[in-house]
């Protein structure tokens, strides 16, 4: 017996969700008792069963923190642009003294 994660979606453009797990011995099976305990109400349009041993993540969780130095991916980066823009034209036409 194995366990299986089963994921289902309520329309054709939303995304899956888990909502629980199904002991089987294989997966048609786990397919049709993910139905009768989370499909009895039709409940959504799809059902997914994925063999837990089958799920990986990542170990170390240090590889999801941002990389410095990416602000500009984010909107608030771009607060103020035309403000610093005007800001750097003035400085570029300022003259430099000469010392």
């Amino acid at each position: 017996m194995e366990i299986y994660e089963v994921f289902r979606r309520a329309g054709h453009k939303d995304p899956f969700e888990h909502v629980g797990a199904v002991t089987a011995p294989d997966p048609e099976l786990a397919l049709l008792m993910a139905k009768e305990c989370f499909f009895r109400r039709a409940e959504g349009e799809h059902l997914w069963v994925v063999r837990r041993r089958d799920i990986h993540s990542l170990k170390d969780e240090s590889l999801l923190r941002l990389p410095e130095g990416k602000e500009y991916r984010f909107p608030h980066a771009y607060r103020d642009v035309i403000t610093l823009r005007k800001r750097a034209r003035e400085r570029s036409a300022t003259p430099v003294e000469a010392s």
